[in-house]
This record gives C-alpha cells, structure tokens and sequence, in this order.
C-alpha cells in the first residue's frame, strides 16, 4: 500500500524557528507515519511548513532543512502574502502530489491532517482527476459542528471517502458511514521511572486561555503548599502565567526544550496537569494528546475526563469532581498523600491501557478499517 501524508514533521529546529507549527502535530503525525510504516506501508509526507504572513513570515516559507529527515517528505513551497495564502498553500499541495504521480509514485491513499482549505481544495482536485485514490480525513479539532448541524464538516469532506477521527465524541457523533477513532499512540520503550518524595506537578503544551491555563492559574494561587513545585514546558509565552512566576517561586517556566529534556523532566515529575477550558466552544471535538505523553510515565494525571478522551481513559485518570478551584486543589492533595499501593495502581492501569495504544497496534487497525471502505 502506497500512502501520501498531507502535513508536515519539523525537527526541533524547525519548531523553534516557526511558531506557528505546534510540537504536539509534529508529534503525531511521525508516530502515526511510523505506525504505518510499521504495517508494512510506503508513505511519503506532502510538507507545507506553516510561517506568519509576509512581512512578519517568510515570502516563501520553508526550507528542507527543518524537516525532519527520519521520514520521507516533499517540501511544499507557497507564496505567503494575505489573502492569497489559502490558494497558493492548496495550488502548490496539488502541483506536488500531480507531479509525485506523473513520476510513478501513485498513491493508494492520501490522508490530509485536518480539514484546512488548501488540503480540502488540493484533494477535492486531486479525487476528480484520480478518483480510485482513496481520500482520508484526519480529524484533529473541530469548531463545534453542532452549530451548523455538521453541515461545514460535510461540504468540507464531501468527496472523502472516510475520516478518523482523534475525538470520541466525534466519532461517536459525526453523520458519516465511514469513520474511524484513532485518538494518539506511544512507540519505542516505555521509560523506567520511579517516585521521589519531591512535589513537582508538570505542565507540558500550549499555555493559552482556551487551553485551561488561567483555571490553573487561579488552583496554584489557592494551593496552600509551600513545599510543592509547578512546571511548565511550551513555546507559547502566556502573560498571566509570566506574571504568576514572577510572584511565586513554586512556578517554574521552562519555556521550549528537546524531547530529551522534556523526558528527563517527566521521569521526575510527581504527577500531570492537564487542564482545559470545558466550556470552550470546541472542546467536544478536541483530544488533548499530551495525556498520552504523560501516560508513558505512568503517573498520575489531574484532568478532567472531556468529551474527547473515550471511555478508556476513565481509570488512569485522577479526575477532579468539577472545574472549579476547590476540586482541583482537592485533586492535588490527593495524589500528594498517595502512598506506594496508590501509584502502584496508576501505573498497572497506565500499562494496560498502553498495550492498546501503541501506534504499530493502532495503524493495523486503521489499515485493516482502510481495506474494506
């Protein structure tokens, strides 16, 4: 099976140059390529590198060395200025994949990451031309389609042949015959680790308010612990947060790092805070993927069990009664009077749900789903 990838995967370089491109899609997506790789498939990455518009970006974003070079990608060039961005992104997508097949390298499959216009415009061109290549959607986040009755969803996918979906009550809810859940994945070892007597609780993403920081915010300043310390991994620069650390010495900012210093972090951690606005209009349509990351480590994870994590998740998670301070607090003080039976029991449970999200595992699934629509 020959299979294109429509998405990008930057090297670390590559995501500290370009603020724009989140580490977490880079994430996934190799895991996933890889998983497939692993299933005995060709894939090769149709790669837009994704700037600020012109003059702030680059006229014409990206260069080969940003990629990352453990996968097989095609850099896609395109002209950045406003309001032709779209086009030039979906014109250039499509040149590349013509130009792939007038080559001899036809796909059986082309997965796009998300519903973006210019992936959506690119293979609604490319299916007219080729339509016994399959299209698939990857859905990763969504504005809520509830609004429109998933009518934008619908014209969006309208010439796909099926999506998978990353939410699970996406997936439980999407109108469509064809559909997949496939929400993230972990490969290579699981990391030893063992508990320390420190209290350090660990954030690792997007510091943003949509993405539940302020909540914390206001559960660190009512934490009542003077001996506890709170971490946080991420490119984005939230000023409230900024200003939290300056105040309280408990609050550490790491900014961006390596893989291989966010590692080394989590195997120190205590336990991880995965906080998210619930009321965010588009939360039902999200799985937050750094619960997988954290799941490696097979510590406890404060979050609460959002629309997007499917049932599986119910035991690994120390889930706070509500989203307010309170519950949250009370979480915290939870895990902190856990004794060694408590992680004993967060880990074995971790493990168990890891068996079936290792990503060779997933992506057979998916390509046996992929043999029969």
């Amino acid at each position: 099976m020959n299979i294109f990838f429509c998405g990008s995967v930057l090297n670390y370089e590559g995501l500290r140059k370009y603020k724009g491109e989140p580490p977490a899609s880079s994430q996934w997506i190799k895991g996933f390529v890889e998983g497939l790789i692993s299933n005995k498939t060709k894939v090769t990455v149709i790669s837009p590198i994704w700037d600020s518009l012109f003059p702030k970006g680059k006229l014409f974003p990206g260069k080969f060395k940003y990629l990352d070079t453990d996968l097989k990608q095609v850099l896609v060039r395109y002209i950045n200025l406003p309001y032709i961005r779209n086009y030039t992104v979906e014109n250039s997508v499509y040149r590349t994949i013509k130009k792939q097949i007038l080559i001899g390298n036809i796909p059986d499959i082309i997965f796009n990451y998300n519903t973006y216009p210019y992936y959506v415009g690119a293979l609604k061109r490319i299916k007219s031309e080729y339509p016994n290549i399959k299209w698939i959607n990857i859905i990763l986040d969504l504005d809520d389609p509830t609004k429109d009755n998933w009518a934008k969803f619908l014209t969006d996918t309208s010439r796909s042949d099926a999506s998978v979906f990353l939410s699970w009550w996406g997936f439980k809810n999407a109108p469509i015959k064809h559909k997949f859940h496939l929400d993230c994945g972990w490969s290579g070892e699981l990391p030893h680790v063992k508990h320390n007597n420190e209290k350090r609780f660990l954030h690792a993403g997007k510091n943003a308010r949509y993405g539940g920081t302020d909540e914390l915010i206001k559960v660190i300043k009512h934490c009542k612990h003077k001996d506890i310390s709170f971490h946080f991994y991420g490119k984005d620069s939230y000023s409230a947060l900024k200003e939290l650390a300056e105040m309280d010495s408990r609050v550490i900012l790491h900014g961006f790092v390596s893989n291989e210093e966010l590692d080394i972090a989590c195997k120190n951690a205590t336990a991880f805070l995965s906080p998210r606005e619930i009321d965010f209009q588009g939360t039902r349509m999200i799985f937050p993927s750094k619960i997988l990351t954290y799941l490696k480590y097979q510590k406890p994870i404060i979050s609460a069990m959002l629309p997007g994590l499917s049932p599986d998740y119910e035991k690994v998670l120390i889930v706070p009664t509500d989203n307010i301070t309170k519950s949250w607090n009370d979480s915290i003080e939870k895990i902190i009077n856990f004794n060694a039976s408590d992680f004993e029991f967060i880990a074995t449970e971790s493990k168990n749900l890891l068996l079936k999200k290792h990503w060779n595992y997933q992506t057979k699934k998916l390509v046996d789903f992929l043999n029969h629509i």
